[in-house]
């Protein structure tokens, strides 16, 4: 059986681009999870631990279409299109909180889709909240034989679009401290499933166990505290591969955002936002630094956060003039 991986690699034949899909005889050799430039934003997609650790009901919508301008002969469009929506919010009654995660992530011909339904346990750790969670995800992974024309007629490549359904976990832990430190540490894909696929039983899909790292600090303007800047690192490795992206945001009177993001060998971005109330609204573009960026990746990302009025426990102490 042969495995597939996200790979894939881009040829020109007079002047058109051939996706042409490699099969690997080994397990996969690439990170198969999407990326995100919002990644600042976009936590509770790679980590179940973070859901609940803010005092609010949040959802956020992420679309990215990167590598614009590729197309396959036929005039087909093959660079990868990802749209996520993530909800999380605490729930008093589980002592943490809940989240879920809808995902449609399509390369060439190859779509995915996730489900991912977790939970994580809230506790106060010092100043913040620190967040133990785990998922269930449901991942379909399809790709359509009809639209591959390879260079030898080969009939285990001719037919229609095949699938494979797979159930997996991912655990995840968080630390938030409000207007301060946010560090998290998660993993995905842990039980590296293995399916035919479909009724193309001479190709499998070997699922690739992924491992996320962040960690940023919002530090205040002494001179003006209506700017605040937001340095951040963000790690993925999948046990072969490492990708990291360097972030700094910076924000004017909680209104007005902006920043860089740095890939490393990969791309620089560009990221503006803006807040208007409990809405969010933020557009990133990739510039890319190898030949095969196209022209550059685009990112839309809208969040609506509900605060909620949570009872906080009360706390006693003694104090020598209040007794």
């Amino acid at each position: 059986m042969k495995s597939i991986t996200r790979s894939f690699k881009v040829f020109f034949l007079a002047g058109m681009p051939v996706i042409l899909i490699l099969m690997f005889p080994t397990s996969g050799l690439a990170q198969q999870e999407p990326q995100f430039t919002f990644n600042p934003f976009n936590h509770t997609t790679v980590n179940p631990g973070h859901a609940g650790l803010r005092d609010a009901i949040c959802v956020t919508g992420i679309m990215r279409q990167q590598w614009i301008g590729l197309k396959d002969e036929d005039n087909y469009r093959v660079s990868p299109e990802t749209y996520v929506v993530t909800g999380d919010t605490p729930i008093k009654l589980l002592h943490g909180g809940v989240s879920a995660v809808i995902m449609q992530d399509k390369i060439g011909y190859f779509k995915d889709v996730y489900v991912k339904l977790g939970y994580a346990y809230n506790k106060t750790l010092a100043s913040g909240e620190l967040g133990i969670g785990f998922n269930v995800g449901f991942i379909n992974k399809s790709l359509d034989f009809s639209k591959l024309k390879p260079v030898e007629q080969d009939p285990l490549l001719m037919g229609a679009e095949e699938s494979s359904m797979f159930t997996d976990l991912g655990f995840g832990v968080f630390y938030l401290q409000p207007g301060g430190l946010y560090a998290g540490l998660s993993a995905s894909q842990l039980l590296e499933g293995s399916r035919p696929l479909g009724s193309a039983e001479a190709y499998k899909y070997d699922l690739t166990r992924h491992y996320y790292g962040t960690v940023g600090y919002e530090l205040s303007s002494v001179r003006n505290p209506a700017y605040v800047f937001t340095p951040s690192v963000f790690v993925k490795y999948d046990g072969s591969t490492a990708q990291i992206d360097l972030n700094t945001l910076i924000e004017y009177n909680r209104k007005f955002w902006g920043g860089l993001s740095y890939r490393f060998q990969e791309t620089a971005a560009v990221m503006i936002g803006v807040n208007i109330k409990d809405l969010s609204i933020g557009y990133s573009y990739d510039i890319p630094l190898t030949t095969i960026g196209g022209a550059g990746s685009h990112e839309v990302m809208v969040r609506y956060c509900f605060q909620l009025e949570l009872e906080k426990t009360k706390k006693s102490f003694r104090n020598t003039r209040f007794l």
